[in-house]
């Protein structure tokens, strides 16, 4: 396999494995999603950073305020950066975060921060 070609497969590859409920061992890249925001999200997708293709979407059922859902990469991935996007139910917005490394955090609490009028990830060790 060519060299430009086994960087776009990885990276796909990668995703379409991960990012899933895991019952396996744990990962430097695994974390949980909070949602904090008030609203129910219908949609997350995580993607390498700044690649442009979100895949596949990774719930498998609405997250609702007060929910989380566990994220879990497989031990063999190597990417260390991604971009999230959330989707919320009422068509209201679709924020996006970059450059996300979660080996630096167990938990990723999504908040709508309702005096800047935006969502914020909050990081947890």
């Amino acid at each position: 396999m060519n060299k430009t070609l086994r960087r776009l497969v990885a990276p796909a590859l990668f995703l379409s494995a991960s990012f899933a409920p895991s019952a396996g061992a744990e990962s430097l890249l695994d974390f949980t999603l909070e949602n904090r925001t008030g609203y129910t999200l219908t949609e997350i997708y995580m993607s390498p950073a700044r690649k442009d293709h979100w895949g596949r979407q990774l719930l498998k059922a609405p997250l609702r305020d007060g929910g989380d859902f566990k994220l879990a990469a497989p031990a063999t991935a190597r990417v260390q950066s991604y971009d999230l996007k959330a989707v919320y139910k009422d068509g209201s917005g679709a924020p996006v975060w970059y450059d996300l490394k979660p080996a630096t955090f167990s938990r990723l609490t999504l908040k709508w921060d309702k005096a800047k009028n935006k969502t914020v990830a909050v990081k947890h060790k």
